[in-house]
């Protein structure tokens, strides 16, 4: 009795199947076009102080943040710096290990090319010459310490955007002979980070108009 029952069920229930519309299946969409831009991020400073760890974990923390994860793609700083680094060798720019030669913009623009970077935040420090003075029982040293942010469009080779702080410095270590301002440069290159703001969506408008 039941079997008949289900055939029946069957029976009626099947036109009504054959009859019905197909689900329409949601289409899946991929996005196989690579739209983020490419940013590398450069230092120039001086050899002891660009070999500093604290150095290498302070530009990355101070400069991806400036890029959305979503329109950009930050190059590891560890990468970047090789590509300097490298480019200098070849070039002979390095005089010895507390010493090289600095790139300029068509530098940066080159290395940056090769990476395959859209953009180049290149951070420039420097200081000028020492002062001396002495006290009663040590000698310091005081310096004015520069750092210049800015950033590189690598294909114009024009800059978008630009922060430099200017501090003074004071060192009683001396390595080598040389004063070390490295403190100094710590606080000019973190406030000038800080400071620096870019206007990222503003940037790919003008990029898109451009291409």
């Amino acid at each position: 009795m039941r079997k008949a029952i289900f055939l029946l069920v069957c029976l009626f229930a099947f036109p009504l199947i054959c009859s019905a519309e197909p689900i329409q299946q949601q289409p899946v969409f991929f996005d196989t076009s690579n739209t983020k831009k490419v940013v590398g991020i450069f230092l120039e400073a001086p050899v002891t102080y660009v070999n500093n760890e604290k150095v290498r974990i302070l530009v990355p923390e101070k400069t991806i943040p400036l890029f959305p994860r979503h329109l950009f793609t930050v190059l590891p700083f560890d990468k970047s710096s090789m590509a300097l680094r490298t480019y200098k060798e070849d070039n002979r720019m390095v005089m010895n290990q507390y010493y090289s030669q600095p790139v300029n913009r068509s530098d940066i623009q080159k290395i940056a090319k090769e990476l395959k970077a859209d953009y180049a935040l290149f951070i420039i420090i420097s200081n000028g010459p020492p002062r001396v003075g002495a006290g009663l029982f040590s000698v310091s040293f005081r310096t004015t310490v520069t750092c210049d942010v800015r950033l590189l469009d690598v294909e114009t080779g024009q800059y978008l955007a630009s922060r430099e702080i200017v501090k003074d410095g004071q060192s009683t270590a001396v390595y080598m002979g040389v004063p070390s301002f490295d403190n100094a440069y710590n606080e000019a290159l973190e406030k000038a980070l800080s400071e620096l703001t870019l206007d990222t969506a503003s940037l790919l408008k003008t990029k898109e108009k451009t291409e």
